[in-house]
């Protein structure tokens, strides 16, 4: 498969440009112009969300807008981190641009969430607005360490390269400023190969859809950073799963450990996208989808000695062999206890991208339990997951789109069961206009959301970080964070 590149045409809409004869979304690099961020209460979803639910307890949901300048150019990708020892210190960050040409922001709040200050535009791996960089994340461990995870990318003319980076962002300032960058993967390519009129040399593999974690439980590898990427290499489709860990902040990291490693062929349209979480006594869990015996699967490894080894991968599910294996996404998270969730989105069908999101999570003694359905009555599309306790009470979130519109919501587990869902934004806006996760490719006329969301649970609220999708071909998207108080 040829890789598929994104940019506005004339009319600020994402067209299809085939650009890499490399099998891979890995190179992706993206452009984007000064960005501002407006604080302000998204009123009129709070009205919406308050009618509808008026006298059934719904909770009050407040939302502020983290605004682009209407430069053409739609974010994707939210993502949220809530600092260990302060509720009240929070940080989204999202991506902007046409892909190939993306740039990244970072926010920041102490106050909850009420206002938030902006980063400048990050770019490369100097932290400057040079450069390009894609697939945002980002990781708190307290007394001021965040570290902002992504993919980078330079452009050297003069020397007629360039070059990628897995790898984070340093900051020991809380976010006002980040300082340093540490590589666990890079990779440098002429840029004939880019432009597609060279080959890729033997053994050339770019770095894919990272995802990371920080250790703040205080025990023996208190402060470690774990960061788990996939190596897709440009001439065989052969990827390999790796996860690096960094004693020093996120500034350096070891070499990496190998999980899985499979072709195209044995994918067969299947994407890993791995994720990493620690529990409270250090031990790192890393989850992705493999292929066991021709069947799709979620996978599940762990290392109780801070990164250096890991277990042989168990298999958590069994996913429907006779469904689409485009688009299962997958959310990780661990609990004070030391409990696991995984919730994941998988298609019905095995022509088109219908999923439903379910989840499963471990008995206080080990064990998965039996797989739950977020919104068991619900037939709608659901999708991009994400997962979180809130105590030992496990919180689910998802996109639920249906023929006419679009809504995010948040539903509380309940024993063996989940609860009512919390509507925490709705929208006019139609299931078939909105693209993600990818693949499947977007279409023309549909707007790329992401292929993730970022939720965490600050003290007694749950905190969303999304994409609010644009209505129409001459709108944009937006990044929102919300947030609702629990009982």
């Amino acid at each position: 498969m040829t890789a598929m590149f994104y940019g506005p045409d004339a009319g600020g809409r994402p067209r299809r440009k085939r650009f890499l004869p490399a099998r891979t979304r890995a190179w992706r690099v993206f452009c984007l112009a000064a960005a501002v961020v407006v604080v302000a209460p998204a009123a009129a979803a709070r009205a919406a969300s308050a009618a509808e639910h008026a006298g059934r307890g719904h909770p009050r949901v407040a939302t502020a807008v983290l605004e682009v300048p209407p430069i053409g150019l739609s974010p994707s990708e939210a993502h949220l981190a809530v600092d260990p020892h302060d509720p009240n210190r929070l940080f989204a960050v999202a991506q902007a641009g046409p892909e190939f040409l993306r740039k990244e922001f970072f926010w920041r709040t102490g106050d909850g969430g009420t206002t938030w200050t902006r980063s400048p535009v990050l770019g490369g791996n100097d932290n400057s607005t040079d450069g390009f960089a894609f697939d945002p994340l980002v990781a708190a461990g307290g007394h001021g360490l965040v570290l902002y995870g992504t993919l980078a990318v330079e452009i050297d003319a003069a020397a007629g390269t360039v070059s990628q980076q897995v790898g984070t962002r340093v900051s020991t300032d809380g976010g006002a400023s980040f300082t340093g960058f540490g590589a666990a993967n890079q990779i440098t390519l002429p840029i004939c190969v880019i432009q597609g009129t060279c080959p890729p040399p033997p053994g050339a593999a770019a770095g894919d859809k990272p995802w990371l974690a920080i250790d703040t439980t205080g025990g023996a590898f208190s402060g470690a950073v774990y960061l788990v990427w996939i190596r897709d290499n440009f001439l065989t489709d052969q990827h390999t799963l790796l996860v690096a860990v960094s004693r020093d902040q996120g500034r350096t990291y070891s070499p990496p450990v190998l999980l899985d490693e499979s072709s195209a062929a044995k994918r067969a349209g299947l994407d890993e996208l791995a994720q990493v979480a620690v529990r409270p006594d250090g031990t790192v869990d890393v989850v992705w989808n493999g292929v066991r015996h021709g069947r799709a699967v979620i996978l599940h490894a762990w290392s109780t000695d801070g990164g250096v080894s890991f277990s042989a991968p168990e298999r958590v599910v069994q996913l429907r062999p006779d469904a689409s294996r485009e688009g299962i996404q997958t959310s990780l998270a661990a609990s004070p206890r030391g409990r696991l969730a995984l919730c994941w989105s998988q298609a019905r069908s095995p022509d088109r991208y219908d999923p439903r999101v379910a989840c499963t999570v471990t008995a206080r003694r080990g064990g998965w339990g039996p797989a739950r359905e977020i919104l068991p009555g619900n037939g709608d599309k659901q999708y991009l997951p994400a997962a979180v306790f809130q105590g030992e009470r496990l919180w689910a979130a998802a996109y639920v789109s249906s023929a006419t519109s679009t809504r995010l919501v948040a539903v509380r587990g309940e024993g063996h069961h989940f609860g009512r869902p919390v509507t925490v934004n709705r929208w006019p806006v139609p299931g078939d206009r909105i693209c993600g996760p990818a693949p499947p490719d977007c279409l023309e006329g549909q707007t790329f959301i992401g292929d993730y969301t970022g939720m965490v649970a600050a003290g007694r609220h749950i905190v969303v970080a999304y994409i609010q999708p644009a209505a129409g071909p001459s709108e944009l998207n937006k990044v929102l964070v919300s947030s609702f108080r629990t009982k």
